[in-house]
């Protein structure tokens, strides 16, 4: 039984080599929730479901910068800007209290807002900048093994967004990703 793992600290070549033994394969991932990283719909419709995961304690909250960045924009906007003004309220109330992290698009936890996320030269999309976030903690914080004709993630982050076009791009990075309700139905809060 052959077994290969690729870490955070591979070299570019043992990557690429890791990338075409990977080519083919069946995908298995294992979800370990200990981290939950809502996206910005989750904030306005399911504000409930997320100040219940904060405070049910047997997760860590991580807000991602950029979706603390879309609420405040949001906050500006006619068709959502009380919702956007209460989601805003909530997340500066979890953030002053310590009661959850943020996320840089580099895959960092803050414990403070004092930070602005800085964009690359790239414009990449508010999306993209989420999803590197979540990917790059998903792969420092979990794990991937080759056995035989299969690969084996685990999970230990959760990605929530009801966002159908960012949940098919999470899937084909293998995140964990689901909706608020299906997360809470599983995890029964």
């Amino acid at each position: 039984q052959r077994q290969a793992v690729v870490s955070t600290q591979s070299t570019g070549k043992e990557i690429s080599a890791a990338v075409k033994e990977l080519q083919g394969k069946r995908v298995i991932i294992t979800v370990k929730p200990r981290l939950i990283i809502p996206d910005t719909n989750c904030f306005l419709d399911a504000l409930n479901k997320i100040k219940k995961l904060v405070e049910c304690d047997r997760y860590k909250v991580a807000i991602p910068l950029m979706v603390l960045d879309e609420i405040k924009g949001l906050c500006r906007s006619e068709a959502k800007a009380e919702q956007a003004g209460i989601a805003l309220d909530v997340c500066e109330k979890l953030i002053s209290t310590k009661s959850v992290s943020l996320l840089t698009s580099k895959g960092n936890l803050m414990a403070t807002g004092e930070f602005k996320e800085a964009r690359t030269g790239d414009k990449a999309c508010n999306d993209d900048m989420i999803l590197a976030g979540v990917r790059s903690i998903s792969d420092h914080t979990g794990s991937q093994v080759l056995e035989d004709d299969a690969v084996h993630y685990t999970r230990t982050a959760v990605f929530l967004t009801s966002d159908s076009n960012l949940r098919v791009k999470a899937h084909t990075h293998h995140l964990a990703v689901m909706t608020v309700g299906e997360f809470v139905k599983r995890a029964r809060l």
